[in-house]
């Protein structure tokens, strides 16, 4: 069963990709507008919605998982979720790895990986 789809890329358990945290934000359309004896909301429209995911991979070759995601970050990709739900298009804003737990050759036995992805609302 898999947890989440973005492009190409698969988040699963059985894919050894687990995901560990999945967030979306999304902002209401109005704003505060300071003013010097008050405060007023003003319609400014909706901003874009974020979603922020974290990942725990306890495997040496986690790394083909990080270059694949890496690999998806110059263009929006279609996202669903393991419901098989579309989500939309989503551009990878943010991508943060983390590599701990070395062994005796160099090679890490964990690797955690962040990131970010932003509403896509452009042309298709």
């Amino acid at each position: 069963m898999q947890h989440l789809v973005i492009g190409a890329f698969v988040f699963s358990v059985s894919g050894h990709t687990p995901l560990t945290q999945f967030t979306r934000t999304t902002k209401g359309a109005f704003s505060e507008v300071p003013l010097v004896n008050n405060a007023t909301s003003e319609r400014t429209g909706r901003p874009l919605e974020t979603i922020d995911i974290s990942a725990k991979w306890l495997r040496y070759s986690a790394q083909d998982s990080v270059d694949a995601l890496r690999g998806l970050i110059d263009a929006p990709q279609q996202v669903s979720n393991g419901q098989g739900e579309n989500l939309g298009r989503w551009a990878i804003s943010n991508l943060v790895e983390g590599k701990t737990d070395f062994v005796h050759d160099g090679r890490n036995m964990v690797t955690e990986v962040s990131l970010q992805l932003l509403e896509y609302r452009g042309e298709s």
